[in-house]
């Protein structure tokens, strides 16, 4: 008895410090955790700063000195930003191409995985083969050609060219696609299901983790590009999107900082609450995935 008791105090002292070491390690992780997104808070606290006072304590190096909401009205109301004409730009181009992008590189990325035909691993070696070549290479034969077929100043050149997907994307979803049982897909056939159906019913809600992922890289990225609309579409006041009117702002001889990171606090909060809309389905999908297996 008295063994015994020894052992289970032991086995209690053990216990307690098991459990002290593991409360002070995640202390420590949660401090370096906060102090990390701390540093990335900064640059996002400091277009705060500059977008809610004026432009001389923003360059005197003061922060949140005023809180000026007006800025934001003057901001979006300025003659030549012309803002309802550029967001409503920003967001075709953004609608449009990400579908155009998200359909054909999962159509691509289903052929690729369940259809068997000549070449079938050739082209797709090909196809990641393309990922090697850099964009900016490209940019002057694009251009030339997009010229003389006289779709420069058009949005065409940026959203035809969504139509053949990207190659990262599409290598992406196939390797989803090939994780899905293959008896699901003779089932459906069994069923008289076709290709567009099993698609549909069977792959799709089976790769939502990676399509919703994807979704919102291409949002991001349509919402905030700037070469591409720059180049193609040009600074019209028409046709500009929200990331080219900004440079409206550059004056000659000054830069309404102010102005800039109005706009610009603003299309970051898209993003931003993308993101957070989307979270509860990536991690809804990860949880269901994880239980799975």
């Amino acid at each position: 008895m008295e063994t015994a008791g020894r052992v289970q105090t032991a086995f209690s002292i053990g216990r307690k410090r098991k459990n002290r070491r593991s409360i002070l390690e995640m202390t420590v992780i949660y401090v370096l955790i906060a102090g990390c997104s701390f540093v990335f808070m900064v640059p996002f606290l400091w277009m705060v700063s500059a977008a809610l006072q004026s432009d001389t304590y923003t360059l005197g190096g003061q922060w949140f000195r005023q809180f000026l909401w007006t800025n934001f009205e003057q901001a979006f109301s300025q003659q030549d930003f012309q803002f309802l004409s550029a967001l409503k730009n920003t967001v075709f181009y953004t609608v449009f191409g990400t579908i155009f992008f998200i359909v054909s590189s999962l159509l691509i990325a289903y052929g690729f995985s369940f259809f068997r035909f000549p070449y079938r691993n050739k082209l797709f070696f090909f196809l990641l083969a393309t990922m090697m070549i850099p964009s900016t290479v490209m940019f002057i034969p694009n251009y030339v050609m997009f010229a003389d077929w006289g779709w420069t100043g058009t949005y065409l050149p940026l959203l035809i060219p969504a139509l053949g997907g990207g190659p990262g994307t599409i290598f992406l979803l196939r390797q989803f696609m090939l994780t899905l049982s293959i008896s699901l897909f003779e089932s459906a056939k069994m069923d008289g299901a076709g290709a567009l159906t099993i698609l549909w019913r069977i792959v799709l809600p089976n790769i939502k983790a990676p399509l919703i992922m994807v979704i919102i890289q291409q949002v991001n990225g349509h919402w905030s590009e700037f070469f591409g609309p720059l180049m193609y579409v040009g600074n019209d006041a028409a046709t500009r999107t929200l990331s080219v009117a900004l440079s409206t702002f550059n004056r000659v001889f000054y830069v309404q900082w102010s102005y800039i990171m109005c706009v610009a606090l603003f299309m970051a909060l898209i993003p931003v609450i993308l993101y957070f809309v989307s979270q509860r389905f990536l991690m809804q999908d990860f949880v269901i995935s994880a239980a799975e297996k």
